[in-house]
């Protein structure tokens, strides 16, 4: 008795839908908060990923990128951006192409780099927050933006690793296959 496989083609989709949320976590992730800071009036003040204040700080409403008047760039979630959408033209590239004995190789390998920048950005960021050009060291925290990053670089990597596993790869007869074949 053999073990049958999936359809090729939905699993395929399915791994494609993956990569593509991972994506979109990458995405989403770049505008949610990514230093998180108390005030002096027992408030909170956070940080997106690409400068936007909000909270009980008296510039709450402003974008630090404004504040800091060129001095410095802070936009940590602008990776996430540009490797979330890559990972999603890779996602929809997966999910609607299907040719060769080995599909997707390549559009796994660039996945794969997707995903271990996306997981290698977020847990740097989560770990050490940085100080955004106007905190001291260790004033402020991460936010759960990093985190989200990285857990979508995970999603990205495990579609990556599936297609090199040879997941969606087409089932092939007996009569298919190369090497000796008997007479």
């Amino acid at each position: 008795m053999t073990a049958s496989r999936a359809d090729p083609a939905v699993t395929r989709r399915a791994i494609g839908a993956l990569a593509g949320l991972g994506g979109l976590l990458m995405i989403g992730a770049s505008f949610l908060p990514w230093i998180s800071t108390s005030t002096d009036d027992g408030g909170s003040t956070t940080i997106n990923g690409w400068g936007g204040i909000t909270g009980s700080s008296q510039i709450a409403g402003t974008n630090l990128n404004d504040v800091l008047d060129g001095a410095v760039s802070y936009r940590p979630g602008l990776i996430g951006l540009i490797f979330g959408v890559i990972t999603m033209i890779a996602a929809i590239v997966i999910a609607s192409i299907a040719k060769g004995r080995q599909p997707h190789r390549v559009t796994a390998a660039l996945l794969l780099l997707c995903g271990l920048i996306a997981v290698g950005w977020g847990v740097f960021r989560g770990i050490d927050a940085g100080d955004a050009g106007v905190f001291d060291a260790g004033e402020a925290t991460a936010g759960f933006g990093p985190w989200l990053l990285a857990i979508g670089g995970l999603l990205t990597l495990a579609s990556a690793v599936l297609i090199f596993a040879g997941v969606i790869d087409p089932q092939l007869s007996p009569s298919d296959r190369r090497g000796i074949q008997p007479r």
